[in-house]
């Protein structure tokens, strides 16, 4: 019989463990693939996805100056910049000439126009009707020679009454005549593209209208107005990867100097806008997060799969005991059995590998069509599981082979292989102990690097799963005394079980070491994929509630100060969206205290609690706005007289309007006629809106016409409400002086008695940084309108919903009363939040049905879940694949006990033990070491989780504020469902073992001795 033939007979005598080796180095490269495959494919499509979800001057960056005298020379010279720093880097960029508003007619009508040349409008714009100016269409309009083509808006053209072939006259006495070839409609107001412009969607904003796109830049040079060449850079998310993310990043804050050194662009006023830089800064934050997270389930997943494979190497040498020594005997080298073993590896581990990595890219493939599997994922996978099953099946062959077989089970004794033991886990012990130290030293697996960016540390990564092992190895050394413990238990029962299978457990404790090790890794990483899992949603849903405010958010574009009746106040344009619960409206800009910059949030504090506890919870701390100045309900008219008191023969008329809030604090301002200067006074009327809950700021009074004689003093009092007169508290008694340089002033109700400062709430960084306490008072300016504020603290939270730690939130009332008593512009709300059960229904509907500029956010937009989600399932696969080895360790252990206690069965048999009585004492010595290995698995979890899981769950939310609390949170479904799933598996091992035990007690004439 030849050395191949021998070969193949050793081999075919241990089918079943060779079967074993195979099932687990398929499912070892099939979970490995799988989940290094997604983890990088959710980090591309990741990054990819929040590319595309950015909308205005988030997904882009824009650098513009003054159109230069040759604007040939000042392109060029852009053009070279860019195309260098960006394009390489995955950005492409346009170019556009912008006119600043000039004046404009057309017939009866005049407004101020904003006239654009670009070229690459037309890309990004659906044409309502017409044709674009740079077609030889628009020349074949006919109309007045010398006229230039242009395309309006179409909700401009409409407000203006222009249609197709209008002329209108623009600039002064060199004015250019547009005649109006076409109207367009943006495709999508968000497109990073258009920048956010406001006046892009709405068409015509504060009495400018446009934008009128032209064909060639020249035709706006020679306009009375400011016109600005603009360089605007975009990212196409589809070719973008991490590196070039990355490199972008890097080379943006460099755009604009290297554009300022160059001599064709001009030096005048060169300025950069966008946010882009931001937004990858938290995309690629995320992005090294996922790095951070992944290493927990592959680390998991490959330390109990190669364990596995020892565990069946093992019990294959324990097999080949008698042949090794017979081979040993013959003349056979331990290098030659070596070898062997290597190629039978190899023969079984191989065929297995390629069939795992085969099959993920398959499930990868339904999972996301379209999408290509790494096939050098795919070879680096199956050549690890490769090479591992070589060597342990090889070096167990070689170890076994150079020393005596003492014991049948495989597992060695003697002092040297304790000893090796014991110095091995002492080093895990060691290195966990560091690396728990460097973990918890930085809060985090990631830290700053030189440049302020995060990086992973490659010590604080391995700390989970290096906490999870050494507790592992610790939590097993306790198993012998446990098991002498349950000993001494059972020995005070009677009869042969308990005390049979306890005695077992605690004389054959090595038996069960491995087994028992894998179940308590499997079921501590189960445990701890459930804390982080549960920690990081419940971490998530807080950031993302912070960073949103309501379920969802409307930001609305171009509003500032209110300076008319506006026509989203006082109405609530989503009281009839039926899955809206409550919309609220909700000012968001910025304020400086002393030099220090700040977000403030003004709302309604006494309506916050209808959008759930958080935000409830923050704003309780602000007192609910008075109601002292409510008008009654039901009210539908105000009449104030108005007395003007001037120099006799000053011309002009005085325009009077009246201040009102809503029932959320929202100001409008409502004309109330206009009353001649000569004639000395007049009664203002004022139709109020359909509106609940309506309160009187006070009024205004303009001047205009004068010509610069003399003053007007306006005096305002008494106030009737529906013929009626009013109360005490709402009477106007009160003056303001006007004239041409001061031509409009305000007079609240009850006089101008001063009022208290501003009850805020701060996030608890900006009160650090600015060092007050609750009681404290302070000012800040509110940059949109000018106002200074004087406030008190009223509460320092660990963050402000949609402002975080370093934003400040105030009443919407108070603030809107505050900026008219200071005479500055009263910011208008800015968005609506929402609370509804449906945000994405309800966002998608908003968007779609919007007559204007807006972008609607939902929690689910500002989550870490696209990033981190795949990292958590990843986790939880990690974990479901720890608890199969740990499974066919179990099954290698009761094939390792047959083998061993075979003599055992035979002699209790013959002593008179029956059959039942030791398949029962088998089942029981598994189930308790199996349930003995399990809790103090679980306690290893709770204490690895106690550690590590809220910050990794930090880790994981990128951006979110500092002065968030994270909670050990638990996501108890699918742990139970993962333990009972094993403990099932487990059972039904315990059976079959305890079955064949049964089978093998039951069956006469197994020794010579019986026959």
């Amino acid at each position: 019989m030849g050395a191949t033939s021998t070969a193949v007979a050793r081999a075919g005598a241990h089918r079943g463990v060779f079967a074993a080796i195979a099932a687990v180095v398929l499912v070892l490269a099939f979970l490995g693939t799988a989940i290094i495959d997604s983890l990088a494919s959710a980090s591309l499509s990741g990054l990819r996805s929040g590319l595309a979800s950015a909308t205005g001057t988030e997904g882009a960056a824009r650098w513009q100056i003054r159109l230069s005298g040759d604007p040939v020379a000042q392109a060029d010279a852009a053009a070279s910049v860019l195309d260098r720093m960006l394009v390489p880097n995955g950005a492409a960029w346009t170019r556009s000439v912008q006119t600043a508003p000039v004046d404009a007619s057309a017939d009866d009508a005049v407004f101020d126009a904003v006239l654009l040349a670009d070229a690459s409008a037309a890309a990004r714009a659906d044409l309502v009707s017409g044709v674009w100016p740079d077609g030889a269409e628009a020349l074949q309009t006919g109309g007045r020679p010398g006229a230039v083509p242009t395309a309006v808006q179409a909700t401009a053209a409409r407000e203006l009454g222009l249609e197709l072939g209008d002329e209108l006259v623009v600039g002064g006495t060199d004015p250019v005549r547009l005649r109006v070839v076409g109207t367009w409609m943006s495709s999508d107001p968000a497109d990073p593209a258009w920048f956010a412009e406001p006046i892009v969607s709405a068409g015509v904003l504060d009495g400018v209208a446009g934008p009128f796109v032209v064909a060639d830049e020249a035709d706006l040079v020679d306009l009375p107005a400011a016109v600005v060449v603009r360089w605007t850079a975009t990212v196409a998310p589809g070719g973008m990867t991490p590196e070039l993310a990355a490199d972008l990043r890097s080379a943006l804050p460099d755009v604009e100097p290297t554009l300022r050194a160059q001599d064709d662009l001009g030096d005048d006023g060169l300025g950069a806008s966008g946010t882009l830089v931001l937004t990858l800064d938290r995309l690629l934050a995320g992005l090294t997060t996922v790095r951070a997270i992944a290493p927990l389930p592959v680390l998991v997943l490959a330390f109990a799969g190669f364990a596995a494979l020892d565990r069946l190497s093992a019990l294959l040498a324990a097999g080949r005991r008698g042949e090794t020594l017979l081979l040993r005997a013959r003349g056979a080298s331990a290098s030659r059995l070596a070898a062997t073993a290597a190629l039978e590896a190899v023969a079984v581990a191989a065929p297995a590998a390629i069939a795992g990595v085969l099959l993920a890219d398959a499930v990868l493939a339904i999972a996301r069509p379209g999408e290509a599997a790494s096939w050098s994922i795919a070879a680096a996978v199956a050549a690890a599981c490769l090479l591992g099953a070589v060597a342990l099946l090889a070096g167990r062959a070689w170890w076994q082979a150079t020393r005596p077989m003492l014991r049948g089970s495989g597992d060695e004794v003697g002092r040297v292989p304790r000893a090796a033991t014991a110095g091995g886990v002492l080093l895990v012990i060691i290195a966990a102990a560091v690396s728990l130290w460097q973990f918890r030293l930085y809060g985090s697996p990631l830290v700053a690097n030189a440049s302020g960016g995060l990086e992973v540390d490659p010590i604080a990564v391995l700390a989970p799963v290096l906490v999870l092992i050494a507790l592992a190895l610790v939590g097993n050394g306790l198993v012998r005394p446990v098991a002498r413990l349950l000993e001494r238990i059972a020995a005070a029962r009677p009869g042969l079980v308990p005390s049979l299978p306890m005695r077992q457990l605690a004389r054959r404790a090595g038996l069960y070491a491995s087994a028992s090790l894998m179940t308590m890794l499997a079921v501590g990483a189960l445990t701890l994929a459930a804390a982080f899992a549960g920690s990081w949603q419940a971490f998530d849903r807080t950031a993302a509630s912070v960073a949103v405010g309501g379920d969802v958010r409307i930001a609305y574009a171009g509003r500032t100060v209110v300076l008319g009746a506006d026509p989203l106040a006082l109405d609530d344009p989503f009281a009839t969206v039926a899955a809206v619960d409550a919309s609220l409206p909700v000012f968001r800009g910025e304020a400086r205290i002393g030099s220090d910059p700040t977000t403030l949030i003004a709302l309604s504090a006494s309506n916050a609690a209808r959008f759930g506890p958080g935000l409830g919870a923050v704003a309780s701390g602000l007192p609910p706005h008075s109601d002292a100045s409510a008008l009654p309900s039901g009210a539908s008219r105000l009449e104030v007289a108005v007395s003007l008191t001037s120099p006799e023969g000053t011309p002009g008329e005085v325009a009077v309007s009246a201040w009102l809030l809503g029932a959320d604090g929202e100001a409008s301002r409502i004309d109330a006629g206009t009353i001649p200067v000569g004639a000395g006074g007049g009664t203002a009327r004022v139709e109020l809106p359909d509106a609940a809950g309506l309160q009187l700021l006070g009024f205004d009074a303009s001047l205009s016409g004068s010509q610069g004689v003399g003053e007007v003093v306006a005096r305002f009092g008494p106030l009737s409400i529906d013929g009626v007169p009013a109360a005490s508290g709402l009477q106007v008694d009160g003056e303001t002086t006007l004239d041409a340089t001061q031509p409009t002033g305000r007079v609240g109700i009850a006089g101008t008695a001063p009022r208290a400062p501003v009850p805020v709430v701060l996030g608890a960084a900006l009160a650090e940084r600015i060092d007050v306490r609750p009681g404290d008072t302070f000012a800040f300016r509110i940059i949109t309108g000018g106002a200074d504020v004087d406030a008190t603290v009223a509460d320092v939270v660990a963050a402000v919903p949609g402002a975080g730690d370093s934003g400040l939130l105030a009443d919407l009332a108070e603030i809107s009363r505050a900026a008219f008593d200071a005479d500055s512009g009263v910011p208008a709300y800015t968005e609506r939040w929402l609370s509804t059960l449906d945000p994405s229904a309800v966002a998608d509907e908003v968007r779609q049905q919007s007559a204007v500029a807006l972008t609607a956010t939902t929690r689910a937009d500002a989550s870490s879940a696209p990033l981190i989600g795949p990292a958590v399932q990843a986790l939880w696969a990690g974990a479901a694949g720890a608890l199969l080895f740990a499974a066919v360790a179990l099954a290698a252990l009761t094939t390792a006990l047959a083998r061993a206690r075979f003599g055992e069965v035979v002699v209790l048999r013959a002593l008179g033990v029956p059959a039942g009585i030791q398949a029962r004492a088998r089942f029981a010595e598994l189930s308790v070491s199996l349930l003995t290995a399990t809790f103090i698995g679980v306690v290893i979890g709770v204490v690895s989780a106690a550690v590590t899981a809220r910050e990794l769950a930090r880790a994981a939310v990128s951006g979110a504020p500092g002065a968030l609390a994270v909670d050990l949170e638990f996501d108890a479904a699918p742990w139970a469902l993962g333990l009972l799933a094993f403990l099932v598996a487990s059972a039904a091992i315990g059976w079959a073992a305890s079955a064949a035990v049964r089978r093998l007690a039951a069956t006469p004439g197994i020794r010579e001795e019986e026959r």
